[in-house]
């Protein structure tokens, strides 16, 4: 399978420090979603025709939470599968403030939770790709 023929996402990690500890913002999907329902992910999704992944992330987030990312960074593109599809995720995080819940609103899926890193690897219903993902984003913010 060609990378033409993939599904192509950018994603984005919001994360921010408390106590010395990395927590990172995740989505709680809605029963009914087409992908993963029920399940916590990230925030973002599909790129659109000639889009950019760094304008797909702009468009998403705004779409998802009423936010506009800035300062964000790219972390690298993964790939995973879902349901024999293949996706291509562009993941790019960003560092946010204390005061990020009250900057956004939800507009996609149920809601969205924070997650120390032990938590984000081994709940049930965060996505197994995901896990994945988190687990390369943790080891890089400690080096």
């Amino acid at each position: 399978m060609t990378n033409d023929e993939k599904r192509k996402c950018s994603v984005l990690i919001p994360y921010k420090i408390k106590g010395g500890e990395v927590l990172v913002y995740l989505q709680k999907r809605s029963d009914n979603a087409k992908r993963a329902p029920g399940k916590f992910g990230f925030f973002g999704g599909g790129i659109d025709g000639a889009e950019t992944p760094e304008q797909a992330l702009v468009r998403e987030i705004k779409e998802e939470l009423d936010y506009t990312p800035d300062n964000f960074l790219y972390l690298e593109e993964f790939e995973k599968v879902w349901n024999l599809e293949r996706t291509v995720l562009n993941v790019f995080c960003q560092q946010v403030g204390e005061n990020f819940e009250s900057q956004i609103k939800v507009l996609e899926g149920d809601y969205g939770q924070w997650f120390r890193e032990s938590e984000a690897l081994s709940h049930e219903k965060v996505m197994d790709g995901d896990k994945r993902v988190l687990k390369d984003f943790f080891q890089k913010l400690k080096h």
